[in-house]
């Protein structure tokens, strides 16, 4: 419940915004990325207006064009993260919940039951570990996709990858080889002033609610005393 209403007030406040703040992390000038690597180059990418929602980098393969691996960069929306696994798989959860949402809104047809595990892998003597989901998608021209998300965490933000290969172009296939090709070029820049002041408002407001929950629970001891002895 107390990550449900973080997460909520910072959507809200956020939201408010007219103008991206000057504070916000600058992925256009901090994200480092290649624009191209051995099998993938960048096609679109895009940094949005809202803060929580940072940017996004669309690579395709040379070789299998309507291959596509979607890179998103963000913050999390909470103020603790210390539970790296828990925080991983609650994002994984929200991340199916948006393919879901797409089908719901007719950008898709179906999606097949997900298989979600552990996804890890060493690169030059650095681990990397995060959560993979694979499914299959099939879109509204019954053509059959075979999909991948993956989440890991870096600094303050989560690195969400979204992989997409058509099964007419390939055999099952999924984007463990992107993923472990483009991921470790990413340099994530630190924290910002702007998520900096956001997470300490609502940690305050946080401890504040629950300092106030027990002061309502401990007025209303001494009453329940009272109607006992009665």
């Amino acid at each position: 419940m107390k990550k449900l209403f973080i997460i909520a007030c910072c959507l809200i406040i956020a939201s408010c915004a007219n103008l991206r703040p000057e504070t916000a992390t600058n992925y256009e000038a901090q994200l480092g990325y290649p624009e191209e690597t051995e099998n993938f180059v960048v096609i679109r990418k895009k940094q949005f207006d809202e803060p929580l929602l940072g940017m996004m980098l669309e690579y395709t393969n040379k070789q299998y064009t309507r291959d596509n691996i979607d890179l998103y960069v963000y913050p999390i929306a909470s103020y603790a993260w210390s539970d790296a696994e828990e925080t991983l798989n609650g994002e994984m959860q929200r991340i199916l919940a948006e393919v879901d949402q797409a089908i719901e809104y007719g950008y898709y047809q179906s999606r097949g039951e997900e298989v979600t595990e552990p996804f890890s892998f060493t690169k030059n003597g650095t681990e990397y570990a995060g959560v993979k989901s694979s499914f299959e998608l099939t879109d509204n021209n019954d053509i059959k996709h075979f999909s991948n998300a993956y989440v890991f965490l870096g600094e303050d933000k989560y690195l969400k990858f979204r992989t997409t290969f058509n099964s007419i172009d390939t055999v099952p296939w999924n984007g463990d080889d992107a993923v472990k090709e483009l991921l470790p070029t990413i340099e994530v820049p630190a924290e910002s002033q702007y998520m900096a002041r956001l997470r300490a408002e609502h940690k305050q407001r946080v401890t504040q609610n629950i300092m106030n929950l027990f002061l309502q629970a401990a007025q209303q001891e001494p009453k329940e005393d009272d109607q006992r002895q009665q």
